[in-house]
């Protein structure tokens, strides 16, 4: 009987598609969708307590989103790493579509991701908002920079040539000794000098690690690794190769206080490496509208009496981001529907969702014949244009596109 092996689980660990975002250009025209809007699971009922109730959602007095679940929220799958969580709870006041004070609380500790290049270990991580950051220190929560890049690509670096790392950084080789195991590196932000080093191949672990002081008060933060493989002393050409680059925005670094608001979320409480937000104020969930929780997360309400929402992070930055499902590990059957995977076709006002994938049977990371299996079925939905058109139209998701019959 033949076989089919996932590799690494990439069917049963993380359902994904792709989508692009590319900002408008003074002519308000793109080459691609301006946002992209990234969900989480649907919650469907009569009410708020009726939803916190239900035991499929969460432990019978509050539902929380974490990672696995939301497909937002910063996960690392290789290392398992996942920080956020964003959790409606039954407090006094939270009934209807209203939450109580303090019952909408967004949760995210410090974790350890390794670095792509395996020799340097690992470095203290934290989602924040969706976003991914790394504390400038690693057990406090309270300054935190952008992980610009952690590759272990390899790059070529001629003597003079300027390799660009992005948000405005760059590296330089400046020189290479005559005997061909040093090179001098400059590293430039916007074009302006930070630092340089002498790196030497024939000694030592190859790698610069850069420190910077006064980031956001604080010193010896290391920003940039650089781990060099190699440096040849040509006829022509000096060069130098580089395999491995990580780097944070340190010019960008942001300090979190406790008089901070995010949005409706302004009750905020840092604890080493643990920041927790909440409302303190009542948060109403309205029925057919866009919520704004905090930092472009917000909840989509449904245009419906029974209860229907989801929370989505708005993606406005040019880039491709993963549209993922749920994370499962460590079972051998699963169903993604569009109620758990983000990227299957799903319209919330007619509560319409026609796709399901399955896995069945898996043994380790193989699934075997026919144990992994795709559906779709037509639905028919009524026009929107209810006072112009009458009837329905059949509608399909296919692929995660949605198609019409």
């Amino acid at each position: 009987m033949k076989r089919f092996v996932a590799s690494a689980l990439a069917a049963l660990m993380l359902l994904t598609v792709f989508a692009s975002a590319a900002m408008a250009d003074d002519n308000n025209t793109t080459s691609a969708a301006s946002t992209v809007e990234i969900r989480g699971p649907v919650y469907n009922g009569s009410s708020l307590t009726d939803i916190l109730a239900n035991s499929a959602y969460g432990n019978g007095t509050s539902i929380t989103m974490d990672a696995n679940k939301f497909a937002a929220f910063y996960y690392d799958i290789d290392d398992n790493v996942t920080t956020e969580s964003l959790t409606i709870k039954n407090v006094a006041g939270t009934s209807g579509r209203t939450i109580g004070e303090n019952g909408l609380v967004y949760k995210t500790t410090i974790g350890n991701a390794e670095y792509q290049y395996d020799d340097w270990g690992n470095y203290s991580v934290i989602g924040f908002f969706a976003d991914k950051y790394i504390p400038l220190k690693s057990n406090s929560a309270d300054k935190l920079a952008k992980l610009v890049l952690d590759s272990d690509d390899k790059y070529t670096l001629k003597t003079g040539d300027s390799l660009d790392l992005g948000d405005g950084y760059s590296l330089q080789a400046k020189q290479v000794d005559v005997d061909g195991n040093k090179v001098w590196l400059e590293f430039d932000k916007d074009g302006e000098y930070v630092d340089d080093e002498i790196v030497s191949t024939d000694t030592g672990d190859h790698t610069w690690t850069c420190k910077v002081d006064d980031v956001q008060g604080e010193d010896d933060v290391p920003v940039l690794k650089v781990h060099v493989n190699q440096v040849f002393q040509g006829a022509v050409d000096s060069i130098a190769q580089i395999d491995a680059i990580w780097l944070i925005d340190y010019a960008n670094a942001i300090k979190i206080n406790s008089d901070d608001e995010f949005g409706k979320l302004n009750d905020v409480s840092i604890n080493g490496p643990t920041i927790t937000i909440s409302n303190d104020d009542t948060f109403s969930l309205t029925k057919d509208s866009d919520q704004e929780i905090g930092q472009g997360l917000y909840f989509k309400v449904a245009d419906s009496n029974d209860l229907r929402f989801y929370a989505y992070k708005q993606q406005t930055t040019s880039g491709t981001y993963d549209v993922r499902g749920t994370v499962v590990s460590g079972t051998k059957s699963y169903t993604w529907t569009s109620d758990n995977f983000a990227g299957f076709f799903y319209d919330l006002k007619k509560n319409v969702g026609t796709e399901t994938m399955s896995v069945s049977g898996v043994n380790g990371r193989t699934i075997p014949k026919n144990g992994l299996k795709y559906s779709t079925t037509i639905s028919k939905v009524d026009y929107d244009a209810d006072d112009v058109f009458n009837g329905t139209y059949p509608v399909l998701g296919f692929f995660a596109r949605s198609m019409y019959h």
